[in-house]
């Protein structure tokens, strides 16, 4: 945080996380107001992932070739003009048009903001700023559920008794809006106001029409991208979902954000310790043992249902699923980073953003007509499943080169030894 620009870049990136922890969810309760099931909440959660997928490669290589600032002003304005129209009369229609193109207005904030970090920060600082980006997102992920739940007060159990509009959202998606032009103004001093980022040097290679297989061709990319992919489809899901749970089981909307908000703590306390969790055991173990963990979270909260009290078990469960999803996201991120070339890391970071997107758009999709067909449990299991098949994957991936922190803090510990690169790689 001792760089201004990058500062200035994490008020970009609590924003634009913070608006879309406070509006999916509402979007969920405004969907089933306005009459929607199970399966029609999976498309509109889907929504938000359409336009991003189609936007994705285009975005990271004009990324690379035009530079990040200029985007994160787009992205801020995108997402003011949509905020806008979710305050229209609610339907199912805008509410999924308005989903869409707030995931595009995110889309492009974070793949500005990633390509920014990947591109402007030295090796040794790259994975602590990644780090630090995504454990503000996490506190964004723990105040804008709670926000949204403590303004929307309690909604029905059941279907015949829904208002016409949730209590409040107007509210909720005007202070949204108000943190989005906090957002455009932080992005415009960006640009305008560059600061140490001016002085960076400027790859001599641009991306070129090969780029998008030469990403994909290095090592671990692939791996990394599904393990994004699952983390992420998860804790949409778990978003999307655990309101519905909650309107069935009889628990109001503020106990669903604080149940969110706990899953948001827990991913912050976990990201904390990553840098020692990945110098102790390396990338891949932790990978798979914490999406481990949060698989078996995920499948074990449908049976809560069945405690006469289910709220202090629901907590326990949360806790552990931030526990398990909180790394995924930092690590995969500095991962593909370390392994691509300058010039092409605008690129890769829309590629894996791009797999991240069409998973939200599959795997909601999928889920939700799973659940209109065999129930809400499946909700969980599914993610549940993914998970574990991911893990099974990583654990088979090639080792990678050792990583810059791992291989510092071996040598500060052993400074007799010379850190050979097959005993610290990742």
């Amino acid at each position: 945080m001792s760089s201004p620009w990058f500062l200035r870049l994490m008020v970009v990136t609590f924003v634009a996380q913070f608006i879309s922890s406070a509006i999916r969810p509402l979007i969920t309760y405004e969907s089933l107001a306005a009459g929607a099931g199970a399966m029609q909440v999976g498309f509109i959660t889907a929504a938000f992932a359409v336009l991003a997928l189609v936007a994705a490669i285009p975005l990271g290589k004009a990324v690379d070739r035009r530079g990040e600032t200029g985007f994160l002003v787009l992205g801020g304005i995108l997402v003011c003009a949509t905020l806008l129209s979710l305050l229209a009369p609610s339907s199912l229609l805008l509410l999924g048009v308005c989903s869409a193109f707030l995931g595009l207005g995110h889309l492009v904030l974070v793949i500005a903001s990633q390509t920014l970090i990947a591109k402007g920060s030295q090796p040794e600082r790259r994975e602590t700023r990644f780090a630090t980006l995504t454990t503000v997102n996490a506190v964004a992920q723990i105040v804008a559920p709670a926000m949204t739940g403590l303004l929307v007060g309690d909604v029905a159990s059941s279907h015949d008794e829904l208002a016409t509009h949730v209590p409040n959202s107007h509210l909720v998606v005007t202070i949204a809006a108000g943190m989005a032009v906090i957002a455009t103004l932080s992005a415009i001093s960006l640009r305008r106001w560059p600061g140490a980022l001016a002085r960076r040097s400027v790859p001599d290679a641009p991306p070129g029409r090969g780029s998008f297989a030469a990403v994909l061709r290095l090592p671990a990319v692939p791996a990394a991208i599904l393990a994004s992919l699952t983390v992420l489809t998860s804790i949409d899901l778990l978003g999307a979902y655990l309101p519905v749970y909650g309107q069935q089981h009889g628990i109001s909307a503020r106990t669903v954000g604080l149940l969110l908000a706990t899953e948001g703590v827990a991913a912050i306390v976990v990201r904390i310790w990553m840098l020692r969790l990945i110098t102790r055991f390396s990338r891949r173990r932790v990978l798979v043992g914490t999406m481990t963990l949060a698989a078996i979270s995920l499948a074990g909260l449908p049976f809560l249902s069945l405690l006469d009290t289910p709220e202090p078990a629901l907590f326990a469960v949360m806790v552990l699923a931030g526990l398990g999803l909180g790394i995924g996201q930092p690590a995969t991120m500095a991962w593909v980073a370390a392994q691509t070339p300058v010039h092409l890391r605008g690129t890769a970071v829309s590629i894996r953003l791009s797999g991240n997107r069409l998973g939200q758009i599959v795997v909601p999709i999928s889920v939700g007509a799973l659940a209109g067909g065999l129930g809400l449990a499946a909700a969980f299991w599914c993610p549940a499943v993914l998970l574990l098949v991911s893990a099974g994957l990583i654990l088979r991936t090639p080792r990678d080169r050792p990583s810059i922190v791992r291989t510092r803090r071996a040598s500060r510990r052993l400074p007799h030894l010379k850190a050979k690169e097959g005993k610290l790689s990742d």
